[in-house]
């Protein structure tokens, strides 16, 4: 990459994505962080948020409500907004360790990202797929791994 490819990328990025911070030692609150993703939302046009990492959310619930119903309650409220501003929310979460989620460890040591969308169940079916990334091609390409059912 030349100096002036990477100049243009550096401009690329700074037009393209908005980077909202929390300066103080405060952890921001999912409120908070919808106030101004919103801002971002009718000021510049964003159509995605990505909130990363999840586990530094200030993640503070009644002590009468459990767990489930906080994170319920936080869930509609983000697809709320995701509705009503037209706008796609990725939630990014960095165990300490991949055993910490719910089902253990992957069957391959290697980054994994699950993606999974279902409108219609009738329709199709859950699945995995696997695939490489080819450095060469900037595509990911199948892995060829059929997992046993």
């Amino acid at each position: 990459m030349s100096a002036e490819e990477f100049e243009q990328g550096k401009q690329w990025l700074n037009d393209t994505f908005y980077l909202i911070r929390c300066e103080d030692d405060s952890l921001p609150s999912i409120s908070w962080v919808l106030e101004l993703a919103q801002a971002a939302v009718l000021r510049h046009g964003v159509r995605g948020l990505v909130i990363d990492p999840y586990n530094e959310l200030d993640h503070q619930r009644p002590p009468n409500q459990t767990e489930t119903e906080y994170v319920s309650q936080m869930l509609t409220k983000v697809k709320r907004f995701a509705q009503h501003h037209c706008c796609h929310v990725w939630f990014v979460a960095h165990p300490r360790q991949l055993h910490q989620w719910v089902g253990g460890a992957g069957d391959l040591d290697q980054v994994q990202v699950c993606v999974r969308k279902v409108r219609n169940k009738v329709a199709g079916t859950i699945g995995d797929a696997y695939l490489t990334y080819d450095r060469a091609t900037g595509q990911f390409k199948d892995f060829g791994i059929e997992k046993s059912t």
